[in-house]
């Protein structure tokens, strides 16, 4: 991408290196954003959104030319970057470990501080959504792998199967914690998904085009479209207990008649779930207002949601 000083020795070399990185959060807007930008006639990105380089004990170690392969072919004279989710976190984990908890590589510095000792000049960007729903959605997103029982529910899995990080996601004042302390305020935008991209999205591409110098006034297409259709539950435990018959439920008929007629909704998130989400993430709500200088109001961590649950 242009040369800012970022990585002068892959630059030397004839590498193209990302300008910026979507480091967050999973299950927040990421795509949406990472599409609206792939429209920009001024950038060239890879044909794989997430590379997970950083992520990944077993991926870095792969080695820096491996993931710079990632951008070869791109257009060095426009902006170049990634969006790899696993990046907003502190340390670097292993993914291929045989426990079921989470392990990391302290061989290896902090990932922020890693991202930074690579690439000294890459923008940061992150969306932040209220981490009740993101949690929710994670939950959903993983269910629809088929591969856990539906019988479980959502506080079981999460706190059974951390590696899924359901919850870990969404601990933001912790990971930006470390993330602050490794990139300064002008290469680190944070976005609220809530109060920007759902209520304003094309003043908020506009605000992110000129972060990254690219021209504000492009107005991609679709910019209200959602990326990713959501499951309801009735086709998530067809899913889960018809052994993924007849072939990809998420393309057919029979998925979307699922999903019109969602006769097991009620069954899928539980008052308790949302109360237990909402002790997990309300206790760091005040230390992320003091970092991110918002306060938050766009969120109401699950409370209308929990309000309804315990009307029915």
């Amino acid at each position: 991408g242009q040369v800012t000083g970022v990585s002068l020795l892959a630059v030397s070399r004839g590498k193209n290196t990302p300008d910026f990185i979507i480091i967050g959060a999973q299950k927040s807007g990421t795509t949406w954003l990472w599409d609206m930008l792939d429209q920009h006639p001024e950038t060239s990105l890879p044909s794989e959104k997430e590379i997970h380089y950083f992520g990944s004990s077993e991926l870095y170690s792969k080695g820096f030319d491996w993931y710079l392969s990632y951008f070869n072919g791109l257009d060095p004279r426009k902006i170049i970057g990634e969006a790899s989710t696993s990046y907003f976190y502190d340390r670097v984990p292993y993914w291929y470990n045989k426990s079921a908890q989470i392990e990391f590589d302290d061989a290896l510095p902090l990932l922020p501080d890693l991202i930074s000792q690579r690439l000294p000049d890459v923008k940061i960007i992150l969306v932040l959504r209220d981490p009740v729903y993101r949690a929710i959605s994670a939950y959903f997103h993983w269910m629809k792998q088929g591969k856990i029982s539906p019988s479980l529910g959502l506080k079981k899995v999460a706190t059974e199967q951390p590696k899924r990080r359901i919850l870990e996601y969404g601990f933001y004042a912790k990971w930006l914690r470390a993330w602050s302390e490794s990139v300064t305020s002008d290469r680190l935008r944070i976005i609220l998904y809530e109060e920007q991209i759902k209520t304003n999205p094309e003043k908020t591409l506009a605000d992110i085009y000129e972060y990254l110098c690219l021209n504000p006034g492009f107005r991609p297409e679709s910019p209200d479209k959602p990326v990713h259709r959501s499951w309801g539950w009735t086709r998530i435990v067809f899913n889960y207990y018809a052994g993924k018959f007849p072939g990809n439920l998420g393309n057919s008929k029979i998925g979307a008649f699922l999903d019109r007629f969602d006769i097991l909704s009620y069954q899928a998130i539980k008052a308790q779930d949302i109360e237990f989400l909402r002790s997990v993430y309300l206790a760091e709500k005040n230390e992320l207002k003091n970092i991110t200088g918002n306060q938050l109001k766009c969120w109401d961590y699950g409370d209308k949601m929990l309000r309804k649950l315990r009307s029915t």
